[in-house]
């Protein structure tokens, strides 16, 4: 067998292995939400919504009329935000530029939208989606508590809750009672049984005290002033009461080694810190420059003139107490199946009505 011969050979090897593909020809559906009408080719709402798929698998009418064929008959989505549904597109349908740069970049509040309606409308993988890039971004403790109870993410409940637990002060009843007379009175009973049981002491964290975690260097690595990462709030080097540790037991205790009251080291990172204005993160994740050795750090050195003695911290005994006086709410939306089960009980959209409404019905689960 000649050269050329095992080319063509191995041509139609490659030609005969490779998926052939199978284009599929969608007409456009016209969406009405709010006063903006929508033009979608639907296999991307098909493909990631059993509701979308039995909606457009629906036989047609005696009148041989579908909605959303034509712009001047759409399908209109009450009760619905434009906004939301824009973002929801703009994940189902990802520009080139978004593909190539590999950055797909929405507002908190985008994200928001796309979680609610990748819920309702039964979105698992997107929904998923939403999570993750919520759960990267600064949430308040109210924030998580809130998204929680609205979309069923059982960690948002969870962190929230030991969160606002773990804040010191804690915050202002106002802000407790928007969460519900119930909660907001589990919340201040475990604020009580644990300080009757704490006798541990609580770190003065000050932009200054932050230093090199290098046992050689003794700087600061924030000499200057510098603005909240969350809430854009200016920070001064020596503010008291600019920033916290919400929950110091989970800093790190080193030895350095040398008797002496700089013996022990107590080392933070960034997750450990929160702003007292907004309660989000006051320094954004990343590594440091420390100004004096040059060193690039991940952690801080907590530098030692900011100790009060006798003033209690919260640590994982709020987690012990959330987990049991809100175990059936957490457990509740911690799972995709029974999030599922609940809206077949009566939470699903089951026809275009409901769909278009955002009301829930009942909706036979597929075997």
């Amino acid at each position: 067998m000649s050269a050329s011969d095992d080319n063509t050979s191995g041509e139609a090897s490659t030609t005969a292995t490779r998926k052939r593909p199978q284009p599929v020809e969608w007409d456009l559906v016209y969406f009405k939400v709010e006063e903006l009408i929508f033009p979608v080719s639907p296999h991307r709402l098909i493909e990631n919504s059993d509701v979308f798929s039995d909606m457009f698998h629906l036989p047609t009418g005696e009148d041989q009329r579908v909605e959303g064929t034509h712009r001047e008959h759409p399908i209109v989505l009450e009760s619905y935000d434009a906004s939301d549904f824009d973002a929801l597109l703009r994940v189902l349908y990802p520009t080139a530029r978004d593909v190539i740069s590999g950055v797909f970049k929405l507002e908190k509040e985008e994200w928001v939208g796309v979680l609610n309606l990748s819920t309702r409308w039964q979105m698992k993988e997107i929904r998923d989606h939403a999570i993750n890039h919520l759960s990267k971004m600064s949430l308040s403790p109210v924030e998580k508590v809130a998204l929680a109870r609205a979309h069923k993410v059982a960690k948002w409940l969870k962190e929230g809750l030991t969160e606002i637990v773990a804040e010191n002060p804690i915050r202002p009843l106002s802000e407790l009672e928007a969460l519900g007379l119930k909660t907001a009175c589990r919340l201040l009973w475990i604020r009580n049984q644990i300080s009757q049981d704490s006798n541990a002491q609580e770190i003065t964290v000050t932009l200054g005290s932050l230093g090199c975690p290098n046992s050689a260097c003794q700087a600061s690595m924030f000499p200057n002033p510098r603005n909240c990462s969350n809430c854009a709030r200016q920070i001064s080097v020596d503010d008291t009461d600019a920033i916290y540790i919400y929950n110091n037991s989970s800093a790190q205790i080193h030895d350095g080694g040398t008797p002496g009251a700089g013996r022990a080291r107590l080392v933070l990172n960034w997750q450990h810190l929160r702003c007292r204005h907004c309660s989000g993160y006051p320094i954004a994740s990343g590594t440091y420059s420390c100004p004096l050795c040059l060193g690039i750090q991940g952690n801080f050195r907590f530098l030692p003139f900011g100790f009060r003695q006798n003033i209690q911290h919260f640590g994982p005994e709020s987690d012990v107490n959330v987990n049991t006086l809100f175990k059936e709410e957490i457990a509740g939306g911690g799972s995709w199946d029974l999030l599922l089960d609940g809206y077949i009980a009566g939470e699903a959209p089951s026809s275009w009505g409901s769909v278009k409404g955002g009301r829930k019905k009942e909706r036979k689960k597929k075997k």
